[in-house]
């Protein structure tokens, strides 16, 4: 089994986002841009933060392992209360 190893960054940019609505109610009601919204990032501002680097064991590393060969609930059983 090979490892790989996955580096993490934070960081912060400024941005602006527009959204046309065809109401003012609505446009009033949303807080933040939907998917509908344009957003333009200013690259001047974009600043990354080196934060950590993780070893990752497998391309799947985010799934359940794959259960046992023996059924866990095989074998002697205790009567433990009436």
């Amino acid at each position: 089994m090979s490892k790989n190893f996955e580096k993490f960054w934070v960081g912060s940019v400024s941005f602006t986002a527009t959204e046309i609505f065809d109401d003012l109610n609505k446009a009033v009601a949303v807080s933040v841009p939907s998917a509908a919204a344009k957003i333009v990032i200013d690259n001047k501002t974009i600043t990354y933060d080196f934060k950590r680097i993780k070893e990752v064991k497998t391309e799947d590393a985010n799934t359940l392992p794959t259960p046992g060969k023996t059924n866990p609930g095989k074998g002697k059983r205790e009567k433990v209360s009436e």
